[in-house]
């Protein structure tokens, strides 16, 4: 399944998109709104996660709207530093399927990834 990974901390990028590919996605790195929204409309990725500072709040919530215009259907997944639960109160909160803080590891995203891609959740 194709994931566009969105993040303009380009270590940060590298990081996620390794794991995802080690996990068996396609990522489709961008490290600007620019390439994200390019990529979306050339690749139709399934899924984005995107850092919801891209790299201001209103620029990461502006490209989740741009990506959601290309594509309905998109799963969004959102990456925050900082509470996400301000985002609850926001009017973006209907265009995002789960927000993910940053430092509570790869394995909860991997899972949504794989719930979306239709996977049986693996057993440990």
């Amino acid at each position: 399944m194709k994931v566009l990974v969105a993040d303009d901390d380009r270590d940060q990028l590298s990081l996620r998109c390794m794991l995802l590919a080690q996990s068996g996605f396609d990522t489709l790195p961008a490290a600007d709104a620019a390439a994200a929204t390019e990529l979306a409309a050339a690749h139709k990725p399934r899924c984005a996660v995107v850092d919801l500072r891209f790299p201001t709040q209103e620029r990461g919530l502006q490209l989740i709207h741009d990506l959601k215009i290309l594509d309905p259907g998109m799963h969004v997944f959102v990456l925050t530093g900082g509470d996400g639960g301000r985002l609850a109160q926001a009017p973006e909160r209907t265009l995002i399927d789960a927000v993910l803080t940053k430092g509570s590891g790869s394995a909860v995203l991997i899972q949504k990834l794989r719930t979306v891609a239709g996977e049986q959740p693996h057993k440990h």
